[in-house]
């Protein structure tokens, strides 16, 4: 059904009697895991919007195997054993460089317009776009985490699977694996669905090999890497899987007290909430989920869907993410990556353009006119605005990101479920006791004689 542009709602509630004053809000967590995870850096004005770079290599020494012998009394190499002193064998090192480019991604997001000849006339109109304004300041930081997962996602070079059982598989990523505007990720097969938990002998099995790839920065099993304490990995994921990680390996667990990851810890100020091992893991509020739709087709699934409320819309827990048995786990470095985040300067002192934020700020809109177009029905209205009386918030983000060193980070697909739970039943069978004569088991004497001693259980 088309809506009334004239008549467009603000979603805002009418008073009725009996009303209690004071306004309830959402309780929703919201994810900010991925904010400053990585090095942030603007975007240079007047820079275009893809950049190219270069990444040196050189070669390792690879020797071949014995050295010649030196043999000071012979000047010619009548043996290939011996080396001829004035001509000795030299190895080449070598070198080269890979050139890679990374573009820049936009967004906007916006309310749907409010009018001031309206909201003037509702009750309490202040009370509920205060509320309403304090939820919106919680979503950019929000938005912003969610699409650098995404995007990590999308740089990588392979999705790592967990399954044994299929020779540990991984995933080529490019950007046709992701498919329905990124809503679907196409594994190529049913052989590179997880057939696994998240293990710790799954993560210390590729522990040497992030090691030989410099997770540690040209040091093994040392260092400090970012936000990892010297000779620790860290892993992004649920909290389910952090238990059962972590109840299932005791004595790895034990090495570490819950004082390391409070305030003042030796590893508070990574941003971790548990150990095990060399592992220690931070939480994921949101961590990417999917079903199985088959022929290794992944969809994923969110865990708030957006339903109808008495106005408007809220959101609402889903029980479909609750149960999803695939997720993708992220085993980080920091640097690994670069965030930039774009830039407005200045163009010419006698062209002011007005200053925008492009990290999602919130700001208010009213232009002379503008257009809006309903996300439901697909309706553009256009409203004319030479009174003021219109406005709508506007938000803009615009993020590019830098994959330097993907070898160093690890986007693992394992199998996943709710805790079980199982019933414990009572160690000895109970019955009732024979009830007096009125159906009752007590007769309760009130404290004060005078009271009725009718009631009865």
């Amino acid at each position: 059904m088309a809506i009334d542009c004239p008549k467009l709602s603000d979603f805002l509630f009418r008073r009725t009697p009996d009303w209690d004053m004071e306004l309830a809000r959402d309780r929703f967590p919201l994810d900010y895991t991925y904010l400053g995870l990585y090095e942030s850096q603007n975007w240079d004005a007047f820079s275009g919007t893809v950049h190219t770079w270069d990444r040196v290599h050189v070669a390792m020494d690879n020797d071949d195997g014995c050295w010649d012998q030196m043999d000071a009394d012979t000047f010619t190499n009548g043996e290939c054993v011996k080396q001829d002193m004035c001509g000795p064998t030299r190895l080449e090192i070598g070198w080269g460089s890979t050139r890679s480019t990374y573009g820049k991604y936009h967004r906007d997001y916006t309310t749907r317009p409010f009018c001031m000849d309206r909201l003037r006339h509702i009750e309490e109109a202040r009370q509920q776009l205060g509320a309403i304004v304090e939820g919106l300041r919680d979503l950019p930081e929000q938005i912003q985490s969610n699409f650098q997962k995404l995007l990590a996602v999308r740089q990588a070079d392979y999705i790592h699977v967990c399954s044994q059982t299929n020779s540990f598989p991984t995933v080529t990523v490019s950007n046709s694996i992701f498919t329905n505007n990124c809503t679907r990720i196409n594994l190529g097969s049913s052989t590179k669905v997880p057939t696994s938990k998240l293990s710790m002998q799954y993560l210390n099995h590729f522990a040497p090999t992030l090691m030989y790839k410099g997770y540690f920065n040209k040091k093994f099993l040392s260092g400090k890497e970012g936000m990892s304490p010297a000779g620790k990995f860290t892993i992004m994921t649920d909290i389910q899987t952090q238990q059962e990680l972590t109840n299932a390996n005791p004595a790895l667990t034990g090495m570490y007290k819950a004082a390391d990851f409070t305030k003042g810890g030796q590893f508070f100020s990574y941003g971790v909430m548990g150990g095990c091992g060399d592992w220690l893991f931070k939480v994921d509020p949101q961590p990417m989920r999917f079903l199985h739709t088959g022929n290794g087709v992944l969809i994923r699934v969110r865990p708030y869907q957006n339903v109808s409320a008495t106005v408007g819309k809220k959101p609402q827990f889903d029980s479909l993410y609750e149960n999803a048995t695939i997720q993708l786990s992220h085993i980080y470095a920091r640097s690994a990556r670069v965030v930039y985040t774009g830039d407005i300067t200045s163009v010419h002192p006698d062209m002011p353009f007005a200053a925008r934020s492009l990290n999602g700020k919130w700001s208010w809109k009213q232009p002379d006119a503008f257009q809006y177009r309903d996300p439901e029905t697909g309706t553009n209205c256009t409203y004319y605005n030479d009174k003021k009386n219109r406005g709508y918030f506007l938000g803009e983000f615009e993020i590019g990101m830098k994959t330097i060193y993907p070898e160093i980070e690890m986007w693992v697909l394992h199998l996943r479920e709710a805790q079980a739970v199982t019933d414990i039943p009572l160690s000895a069978t109970f019955t009732n006791p024979a009830p007096n004569s009125d159906g009752t088991y007590q007769t309760l004497t009130p404290y004060n004689s005078g009271c009725d001693t009718t009631e009865e259980v």
